[in-house]
């Protein structure tokens, strides 16, 4: 690693009045892992797609090799081999996994597709990453940990000639392991460092500190858009790696000491035998009021299907749900919150926010019907109801008005959660809620959840991150292929009791 592959100069990058680039300059290496670091918002991701050709820099170059990149030129970046691996999923849902990672150059034979090359050049891609994945399934019948881990495959292309021409030489992972479980999120370390170990240099962008420390090498820090430091991973540590990107100290997730909780309360979520073909297998559990049950499990084991089946998303589901000891029609989203249950979803841009509105009318939504007066929108108490959410979540906007594409990932992340944090939630269910959100805005989002609890809610929490389950959890029941295979409590919450329960299926059948 003696001298740059790519040079980044003075680059600068504005976005009306937001100056997301200031004069950031730095370079990398071939054959390196180089972790980009700061808080949502810091420039992480602009700096990426400005390497990868899709934003064009306001002032500064960019060099690959010795040749300067055309400004905003996805293809002029592809050509001198810049991928990008994107946070937010950028595919067809509706063609097969195939097709999905062939679109740059289907094969073709006599003027026809050629699905067997297809297929096989697929296969090829996927076989040191998931190798189970059918190609030949629509990638929408996919979870998101799948869907993702063939987005990454797509960045592996093994096409070009002898020389090397047209083949990857950097690849910008940005948030690559973020709906990846434990297991599989260090697979892909391995695989990363693999792809470095041939020379091709690897842009690490997370937020989460095991994986940089895991897989990295250096580490750039942006901090409003500047450039802060460029450090090697040995020489620092994680205290002064939050300094540099956050300013202050952030102390790392551990267990707060909550009340105790009265275990005599009657439960205010009850799960009794919910099951879906495929999905679920009679899965019964409890929530009091006051306590956060965490779900842990490896993605695909049903954690999400079962929050999708308690808000009544699965039209497949059956068995019971009750809310406050009264059963809710089955596979009614509307039926579920009127019962007071609320739902922050995995995908916030597929299932979360409304792109096309307003961050006033996204927190709105759900009661703009008990606002009204008459029949008529109660537009004075949602001015108010919007006000207090966004100075109580502290959701940066540039008005109530703005669209939530505008806003950070943290701030959607936010304004999601503001949605739900009403008089009226009695249960409050989070699927991977700091997915993607930087230290700082996670330590918020913790201390909300805890908030959350404190005043009274039903929590069901489902993450992939063990320290964020064992930090925020008062109990947690771990699922395996639809099924629940254990409860922990008190000292039996380990990481270690808690991939055995994940895996215990696997290890039967095996």
């Amino acid at each position: 690693m003696s001298s740059p592959f790519l040079v980044v100069e003075h680059v600068s990058k504005r976005f009306g009045p937001t100056q997301a680039l200031s004069d950031v300059s730095v370079t990398m290496m071939a054959g390196e892992v180089h972790a980009l670091m700061g808080e949502n918002g810091a420039g992480k991701s602009t700096l990426g797609k400005a390497i990868a050709g899709l934003h064009a820099p306001d002032t500064g170059r960019i060099v690959v090799g010795g040749r300067e990149l055309a400004k905003g030129s996805v293809h002029d970046a592809y050509d001198a081999g810049v991928r990008i691996v994107h946070q937010e999923l950028a595919q067809c849902p509706n063609l097969t996994v195939a097709e999905n990672l062939c679109l740059h150059a289907l094969p073709t034979r006599g003027g026809l597709l050629d699905r067997r090359a297809m297929n096989e050049r697929a296969a090829r891609l996927l076989k040191d990453l998931a190798p189970e994945i059918r190609v030949d399934a629509p990638l929408g019948t996919l979870a998101p940990g799948r869907r993702q881990i063939v987005q990454i495959a797509s960045a592996l292309d093994d096409r070009g000639g002898a020389d090397g021409a047209g083949r990857a030489k950097i690849i910008v992972f940005d948030e690559p392991t973020s709906s990846l479980s434990v297991s599989e999120a260090d697979r892909l370390i391995k695989i990363i460092r693999g792809l470095a170990a041939q020379g091709i240099l690897c842009i690490y962008v997370s937020h989460r500190m095991g994986e940089i420390f895991a897989a990295c090498d250096r580490v750039t820090v942006l901090r409003d858009g500047k450039f802060v430091a460029t450090s090697v991973i040995k020489d620092i540590n994680e205290s002064v790696l939050v300094s540099q990107m956050i300013g202050r100290t952030i102390d790392p997730a551990s267990r707060v000491q909550r009340p105790a909780l009265n275990a005599g309360a009657a439960p205010m979520l009850q799960v009794r035998g919910l099951a879906s073909p495929k999905r679920l297998s009679g899965v019964s559990l409890s929530v009091r009021p006051g306590e956060i049950l965490g779900v842990g499990g490896l993605v695909g084991s049903g954690r999400s299907e079962l929050l999708d089946a308690v808000f009544g998303l699965d039209p497949r589901a059956t068995g019971e749900v009750l809310v406050g000891g009264e059963a809710i029609p089955p596979r009614s989203p509307r039926a579920a919150i009127r019962a007071g249950v609320g739902y922050v979803p995995e995908d916030r841009r597929l299932q979360g926010l409304f792109f096309q509105l307003g961050c006033d009318e996204n927190i709105v939504m759900p009661f703009m019907g008990l606002l009204a007066r008459v029949g008529f929108r109660g537009f004075g108490g949602e001015r108010s109801l919007v006000s207090e959410r966004l100075s109580r979540f502290r959701v940066k906007t540039a008005s109530p008005a703005a669209p939530p594409g505008s806003l950070s990932g943290g701030n959607q992340q936010k304004l999601l959660i503001a949605r739900w944090m009403d008089k009226r939630t009695r249960v409050l269910l989070l699927d991977e809620p700091t997915r993607g959100i930087d230290v700082g805005t996670k330590s918020e989002i913790y201390r909300l959840v805890r908030e959350a609890a404190d005043a009274g809610l039903a929590v069901l929490l489902v993450s992939s991150e063990m320290p964020e389950l064992l930090a925020l959890s008062d109990r947690i029941v771990v699922m395996c292929e639809g099924e629940l295979t254990g409860e922990l409590t008190g000292e039996a919450m380990t990481q270690e009791n808690i991939l055995r329960l994940a895996t215990l299926k696997h290890s039967a059948s095996a």
